[in-house]
């Protein structure tokens, strides 16, 4: 990727960072989200919103769409929530 761009697609991480920098949970978060624990209830969450998005595909209400949107959101903060 072009210096240019990298630094573009780059500046809102960046803006986080210097906002969020000393803050004592933000860190924490930093540090939570390195873990393998962290990055494997990031890939079940991933497994939750392809069966989600499979079970919409099937059943194309909006009343079903919108409960299966609220059901897989539940179900992610539950599992990304910060469990030791």
């Amino acid at each position: 990727m072009p210096p240019l761009i990298s630094q573009i697609v780059g500046w809102p991480q960046r803006v986080i960072h210097w906002l969020c920098s000393g803050r004592a949970d933000y860190t924490d978060f930093q540090r939570r989200k390195a873990t393998p624990a962290h990055r494997a209830r990031r890939t079940l969450c991933l497994f939750v919103w392809s069966g989600a998005a499979v079970l919409m595909l099937l059943c194309p209400s909006p009343g079903c769409i919108a409960t299966l949107i609220l059901i897989a959101t539940f179900v992610s903060f539950s599992l990304l929530d910060g469990q030791p």
